[in-house]
């Protein structure tokens, strides 16, 4: 990095140097506190908003910046959780593993190391970088800065577990705090050798699994099954719950609204599946279907400038009206 100095530090994010110093000592006048179930679990949640979410969103953007893994895949723009799969399709073995509090065990003096001796930030615009951003002395959970920061100030310790999975020719991605490994045999030492790397970081794991590809297997909510990536069971669920609706007796404006729902679930079913694939190939002809439907209704709509609904009626394709 460039030899910032703490006013430039200030200026990068949109405020002198001053102002930022009286944000830092009235940042808790900035932070919601709240637990909330996310998932399973209950978190704890630290959220920072107003002028401290701004800085906080600044600096995402610059960090956002710095080139990261290939292994990496959230947060990375321009990849999902179904890339985070495809990465392992076609492997026999699968280990996957959490870290436990990867955000609330990453505490003030790791990001501290990590601005001062791997970003070589100096040691005083280091300390006020962690003064913008740690809550309660670690890396807050609720932060739009979180995931990217999180993920760079602990990027020895990954870069050390894909050093390991590539002595064994395996497969590793990360997503968030879960980590896939993928290979055609995966040793079962492998994970005495991972929390080591772990350990010297303060982390500990938990969730481990071991699965063989002769299954579906649920790589961070998206199955792989028979060699490819196939749509969540969710996804299909709505699919059948849209047409089992479609076929019930419904006004137009109401049929609409469930050709709308059905055609973004087909929409997500044709991503996950790929678009080239035979699935891909039959949704997106369901979806070319239900549009030609949708077209032949007669949906009522309200404009602010009239009090009365006017009826909007659709034009056949043969551009004839429906009664003629």
């Amino acid at each position: 990095m460039q030899d910032l100095t703490q006013r430039d530090l200030a200026e990068l994010l949109g405020y002198t140097k001053t102002q930022l110093e009286a944000l830092i000592r009235d940042k808790d006048k900035w932070v919601g506190r709240r637990t909330e179930l996310i998932g399973s679990k209950m978190r704890n949640l630290a959220v920072p908003y107003g002028k401290l979410r701004a800085v906080h969103e600044r600096l995402k953007f610059h960090l956002n910046k710095i080139k990261q893994p290939d292994y990496l895949f959230s947060p990375r723009k321009g990849r999902a959780q179904r890339d985070n799969a495809e990465h392992h399709v076609g492997q026999a073995q699968f280990l996957s593993l959490d870290i436990r509090q990867f955000y609330p065990s990453t505490i003030s003096e790791h990001i501290f190391r990590w601005a001062y001796h791997e970003a070589g930030l100096r040691a005083d615009v280091a300390g006020m970088l962690v003064h913008l951003v740690s809550i309660d002395g670690k890396m807050p959970f609720g932060s739009p800065i979180s995931p990217v920061l999180t993920t760079l100030v602990h990027r020895s310790m990954f870069d050390a577990i894909k050093r390991v999975c590539d002595a064994h020719e395996l497969q590793m991605s990360l997503w968030v705090d879960d980590l896939t490994i993928s290979g055609s045999a995966i040793p079962g030492t492998i994970i005495d050798d991972i929390r080591a790397e772990m350990r010297k970081c303060g982390f500990q794991t938990h969730k481990i699994k071991f699965r063989t590809g002769n299954r579906p297997v649920i790589v961070t909510g998206v199955p792989i099954e028979g060699g490819r990536v196939a749509a969540p069971r969710l996804v299909h669920e709505r699919v059948r719950a849209g047409y089992a609706i479609l076929r019930g007796s419904l006004p137009d404006a109401e049929r609409a609204h469930e050709i709308d729902k059905l055609l973004s679930a087909l929409g997500t079913l044709r991503y996950h599946v790929g678009k080239s694939s035979l699935e891909g190939r039959l949704a997106a002809n369901r979806m070319h279907a239900l549009r030609q439907r949708r077209a032949k209704l007669t949906v009522v709509v309200t404009t602010p400038a009239s009090p009365a609904p006017a009826a909007v009626i659709a034009v056949a394709p043969n551009g004839l009206l429906p009664w003629e």
